[in-house]
This record gives C-alpha cells, sequence and structure tokens, in this order.
C-alpha cells in the first residue's frame, strides 16, 4: 500500500464528531467536561472531575468502527461524509433558524440516527446483549447434555459479538428512526441566560406513557420525545404530534433538556460554559415535564385541535368493545 494511502488511515476514531458537533462546545478551543464518579448524578457538580479538553482528545477510541469483514475505515469514512451535510445544514439553515428542505432535514435525520447509536455506551449495550443471548444458549444445551452444540454456540457468539456493535451502526444510517419524525428546533433566546449541556450519549428518548414494551421506547410512539442537544443554544425535539419549525424556550425546559441530558450521560457530561453550583442543582431536582404537552398545551385551541387529530388516527372499535363501554357508562 503507497505511503499516501496509509496516512488516510483513521485509528482515533470519535465517536462525537469534532467538527460537527463538539467544535459548537468549544470556548477557546476546548470543552468544559465532567467526568461523573459511577452512577452518581445527584450532586455530580461536586463529585464530578472538571478538566478543559481539546474536541480532538473527547469522544475516542481506537479502531472503534472496525469490522473484520470490512475494508479498513469504511464506516469511518461513511460517518465523515453524512457529518459534512449535517454541518453544511446546521450552518447554513439551523444556526440562521430558517426552515429545512425535505432533503435536509433527511441529512439531519440520518445524522442523529448515527450519533445516536455510536456511542460507547450503545457499543456496551450491544455486547451485554450478546453475552446474555451466548449464556442463555449454551445453558439450554447444557441442560440437554449437549456439551458440544454448547461449545459450538458460545463461539458463533463470541465471533457475531466482534461485529454486532459496527453492523447496528450500518443498519442505523440504512434504516433511518428520526426520518420519520417531526423536528422543533428548540431555541434558547438572547434574554435567557442558560445553555444547553450535552454529554457522550447525547440522544435521549423519553415517553411519559412509561413504555414497558420488551423492545424499549419507540421513536415512532405517539407520546415519545426525541432530544438532542445540537449547540448551547438550540437542541432538536423530534415527535410525531405535528410540533415543527424553532420555538423559543424558557428557563423551565432547558432544565428539562439538561436534566435529561445528565440522566443518560454514560461517564462525561459536556458544556461550553462552567456550570454554575446553583444551576447544576436546578437541573438534578428538576421534575421531568413533557415538551409535548408545553406545545400542545398554546393558545387558539392548539390542545383541541392535537386531541382531535389523534383521536381521528385511531382505530375503530369493533361491536363487543362498544357494548362494553356503553355497559360500564350505564
Amino acid at each position: 500500500m503507497p505511503k499516501d494511502e496509509k496516512k488516510q488511515i483513521t485509528k482515533r476514531q470519535h465517536w462525537l464528531p469534532i467538527t460537527s458537533y463538539l467544535e459548537n462546545f468549544t470556548t477557546e478551543g476546548k470543552v468544559k467536561t465532567y467526568w461523573l464518579e459511577g452512577s452518581g448524578r445527584a450532586d455530580f457538580i461536586k463529585t464530578a472531575d472538571q478538566k478543559d479538553i481539546a474536541p480532538i482528545n473527547v469522544g475516542v477510541k481506537k479502531d472503534l468502527y472496525e469490522n473484520p469483514n470490512l475494508p479498513v475505515n469504511t464506516i469511518e469514512d461513511s460517518l465523515a461524509v453524512l457529518e459534512g451535510y449535517y454541518l453544511k445544514v446546521l450552518q447554513d439553515k439551523i444556526l440562521q433558524h430558517k426552515p429545512l428542505t425535505e432533503e435536509e432535514q433527511e441529512q439531519v435525520a440520518l445524522y442523529i440516527s448515527t450519533l445516536e447509536n455510536r456511542t460507547i455506551l450503545q457499543k456496551k449495550h450491544w455486547e451485554d446483549n450478546m453475552d446474555k443471548l451466548e449464556k442463555k444458549g449454551r445453558d439450554v444445551a447444557l441442560a440437554h447434555n449437549a456439551s458440544d452444540a454448547a461449545d459450538r454456540w458460545s463461539e458463533q457468539l463470541k465471533a457475531a459479538k466482534k461485529t454486532t456493535f459496527t453492523e447496528a451502526l450500518v443498519i442505523a444510517m440504512q434504516v433511518d428512526k428520526w426520518g420519520m419524525l417531526d423536528f422543533c428546533f428548540l431555541v434558547i433566546p438572547d434574554n435567557v441566560k442558560a445553555e444547553f449541556i450535552t454529554s457522550d450519549h447525547p440522544v435521549t428518548l423519553t415517553d411519559f406513557t412509561m413504555d414497558n414494551s420488551i423492545y424499549g421506547l419507540n421513536h415512532w410512539h405517539k407520546t415519545a420525545e426525541c432530544v438532542v442537544p445540537l449547540t448551547p443554544k438550540i437542541a432538536l425535539f423530534g415527535n410525531m404530534c405535528g410540533i415543527d419549525g424553532y420555538k423559543e424556550m424558557d428557563y423551565n425546559f432547558v432544565r428539562e433538556v439538561n436534566n435529561r441530558v445528565l440522566r443518560r450521560a454514560d461517564k462525561t457530561l459536556i458544556s461550553k460554559s462552567a456550570i454554575e453550583l446553583r444551576e447544576a442543582e436546578m437541573i438534578v431536582r428538576h421534575n421531568p415535564q413533557s415538551l409535548i404537552l408545553k406545545f400542545v398545551e398554546l393558545p387558539e385551541g392548539r390542545a383541541d385541535i392535537k386531541l382531535k387529530e389523534v383521536k381521528e388516527k385511531e382505530p375503530p372499535r369493533n361491536d363487543s368493545q362498544s357494548k362494553k363501554v356503553k355497559s360500564t357508562e350505564d
């Protein structure tokens, strides 16, 4: 291989993009990081190890996206293309508070989809699931006195474990869960002196209906709220309720977003400015609130319109259901 090609191989691979993401949170070329101790969140501002770090040294791991079944840097190069498309939309449209075209929204959706699925926490999630599957299959085989089958199963699952994360990431580039959502950009106005923070696992998904499906939360559920800070002043709120455009936020809902970021962070919080003690306490103490309800409960009958839209989309009940309801009412 020519020397020039060797120089293009990227060994240190970032799950938090530098130019398109981390640099938005920099001050004098560095981001403020808060390294969380264990699972502690309630007193993070006092227990976290705070460091100012250059973005190139944040959210990075050697050969993170390498897959033995693919040429070197295949996924890294594909991610770089998505990051370039997104950065242009961010600079030309989002930061200017301009509406996005359908194509631009698709580019943003793909970028967020990969941002959600490329983190170390997500990698651990896949590996843990493979370990559970390996143990379960092995236990079943041993219960039937099939030790050879148990060994073969373990070997297959351990081999699959090495590629599952990158294969899931490739799927995230193709099957874009964010593409179906309505995009609402949450904007902090100039008169509100607050900022969005982010983390090493920046994309959050919340459902206030407490969905307990074995498949986890679904982005496309009516009450699902998908949120990701894009810059210290803009966060993206994905929903399925027709809430879109650019909407200004007050302190209360800035803290709502930051509380979600804190709860979903893996090991590191990231901010542009230092997080003040009082603000950290307000973020921690914040009671979770629904962004969907905030925007549905607008004046001029907006709530009635939204409720009517949902009702019209509900499937009709069959006769037995109707009779049951009627009997209950009587």
